[in-house]
């Protein structure tokens, strides 16, 4: 049976910097964060979105894809394999707001579990719009995915690539929520407590100059996964 997931997120403009870095620099212990999902996702947790980041710098756009807990375990145990080979992750680009995309950003691994790679194609406008399965031809940037502290990235024409386990950038206060909820409290404090402060999660990040999506009217970002 395919399985299909998709997240969506629009540019929040420079505040999503913290955000997004955290994805791309931070490291916490090695348990896992999980955010809640329907049955389908929950069920298949290697291509379980968590969330999706976008936000421009500079001259370049940055996307952040987080995967929730690809081993449904307690812990995300470092050296292990821990991106499925058999998953196709994908960025997906609307650039004249009619909420299809015209362009793409692919990822997908290879290699054995101690020694995975990351193999990153796009942007490239996809064969057929909403096409979930069909990987893009194109030229490829590809990464060694980073399973300790110190992140390995790469670099094609000025697109810089990183994938790896990461501590999750999801700020939420879930205790204070369901004190909402339960009535207890009328809304959220400042300062919140964050749940997932040192909590991982699997990220995949993009950097790219926003001179290789043409001249978009506008930009909308969404992100999805599927089995190959």
């Amino acid at each position: 049976m395919t399985r299909f997931h998709a997240d969506a997120g629009r540019f929040a403009g420079i505040a999503s910097l913290a955000i997004a870095a955290a994805a791309l620099a931070g490291f916490g212990l090695v348990t896992a964060a999980d955010h809640t999902d329907g049955p389908l996702a929950a069920g298949d947790q290697a291509a379980d979105i968590a969330d999706v980041f976008s936000f421009v710098t500079g001259d370049n756009l940055v996307l952040a894809l987080t995967i929730s807990n690809v081993q449904a375990a307690p812990e995300i145990q470092l050296g292990q394999s821990i991106f499925d080979p058999e998953v196709l992750y994908q960025f997906k680009i609307d650039g004249d707001g009619d909420a299809v995309e015209d362009l793409v950003i692919q990822a997908f691994v290879t290699g054995n579990p101690s020694n995975q790679v990351m193999h990153f194609r796009g942007p490239v406008a996809p064969a057929v719009a909403g096409d979930e399965a069909r990987i893009v031809q194109g030229p490829v940037a590809s990464v060694r995915v980073s399973t300790d502290a110190t992140p390995i990235t790469n670099e094609r024409q000025g697109m810089r690539v990183f994938a790896g386990v990461r501590d999750d950038p999801f700020f939420f206060d879930l205790a204070q929520l369901l004190q909402i909820l339960g009535g207890q409290a009328s809304g959220f404090e400042d300062p919140g407590t964050d749940t997932f402060a040192g909590l991982n999660v699997y990220a995949l990040v993009v950097e790219l100059p926003l001179a290789l999506l043409g001249d978009p009217s506008s930009l909308t970002v969404w992100a999805t996964t599927h089995r190959l």
